[in-house]
């Protein structure tokens, strides 16, 4: 009978055991299956952090590249309206300076005109004087000397004329 009692202690001991044993396996079954469920979980976390910053970082480069080439074109702008605003400059100052030399060119002409009337003006009046009796040889040299001199300066004012006429 103790053999008995020692068989049946011994079988309710090692069915003890087994249950514990298969209990402490599920357990630890169930631990590492709820670790791995916690490290999947920790891990898609860390990757759907991973794809948000690369999609942030996409999003700033691309809004990097976008403010970049609005800069460009800026730039673009601002020399095309430089250029266009020297042009428009150039071209004034061209004007100008055309309507300077038209002016320069009117008053040449009125000066060569005061001129030759001034030379008809001393013609005129030695042909009458002399006519009349009323110049001494003195006086007749010295009208032919200004009307000589007014002949000189008509050349002069002619010589201007045709330069001028040249730069146009």
């Amino acid at each position: 009978m103790k053999k008995i009692v020692l068989a049946a202690m011994l079988l309710s001991f090692s069915a003890t055991s087994l249950i514990a044993q298969e209990t402490e396996k599920v357990e630890k079954t169930e631990n590492t299956e709820t670790t791995k469920t916690t490290e999947e979980a920790l891990k898609a976390e860390e990757a759907a952090k991973l794809a948000a910053v690369a999609k942030a970082e996409e999003a700033a480069k691309l809004a990097e590249k976008a403010a970049k080439q609005a800069e460009k074109e800026q730039k673009a702008a601002d020399k095309k309206a430089k250029k266009e605003a020297k042009e428009i400059k150039a071209k004034e100052k061209e004007a100008k300076k055309a309507a300077k030399l038209k002016s320069s060119i009117a008053k040449q002409n009125k000066n060569i005109s005061k001129v030759e009337r001034k030379i008809a003006k001393l013609e005129n009046k030695l042909s009458q004087d002399t006519a009349a009796g009323k110049l001494s040889p003195v006086a007749i040299e010295k009208l032919k000397s200004s009307i000589a001199k007014q002949k000189l300066k008509l050349v002069k004012e002619n010589v201007k004329l045709n330069k001028l006429e040249r730069k146009q």
